[in-house]
């Protein structure tokens, strides 16, 4: 009975109830996306590129902005579809992907546009664009994490559910 009367118990209850509304208000589908759609791929994640050339490939006017390019990422680019894809490669963690799409879309004059990521990464993604573009309107197109492990899963969600308190805190500038 004692433990009851901790605040760190409540603490703990208040977490693991904000965590699961943290999973379960993470949105889980890509909704309808017009065919000249833009779309902005954060890298990160192997399934990410893949997952953004098959909403390319369903309409040819699409175009493609990859965020955050680099490395093993630069082999997964399709050269047939160079003219419908833009590659950023400076940018190296959310905050600073966030910077360069609102960089691009305000070049473009888009107000209106696609964010592929992970769906466990998605809300953080989410708030750091929105952040630096209020007024966009940002279609959210989560990649499942289909395939994984439940453990695997849940440590994922686990670690980007502690980044996304920590951004709703103020720190943003870390991966």
């Amino acid at each position: 009975m004692f433990f009851f009367t901790r605040p760190f118990f409540w603490l703990l209850i208040l977490f693991i109830a904000t965590g699961v509304y943290f999973k379960s208000s993470a949105p889980t589908t890509c909704p309808w996306l017009s065919e000249n759609e833009r779309i902005f791929v954060l890298t990160g994640d192997v399934r990410r590129i893949p997952f953004a050339k098959t909403l390319l490939e369903r309409h040819p006017r699409r175009h493609l902005y990859i965020i955050g390019v680099g490395g093993d990422f630069t082999a997964m680019i399709p050269t047939d579809k160079r003219p419908m894809i833009t590659t950023e490669s400076e940018s190296r963690t959310t905050y600073e992907n966030a910077l360069a799409i609102r960089e691009i879309a305000t070049a473009q004059n888009l107000n209106r546009f696609a964010i592929v990521t992970t769906e466990d990464h998605m809300p953080r993604a989410m708030l750091l664009v929105r952040r630096r573009m209020p007024d966009a309107n940002i279609i959210p197109c989560p990649v499942p994490l289909h395939g994984m492990p439940a453990p695997q899963r849940l440590e994922r969600w686990a670690i980007e559910y502690l980044k996304y308190i920590g951004t709703v805190l103020g720190v943003e500038s870390r991966k």
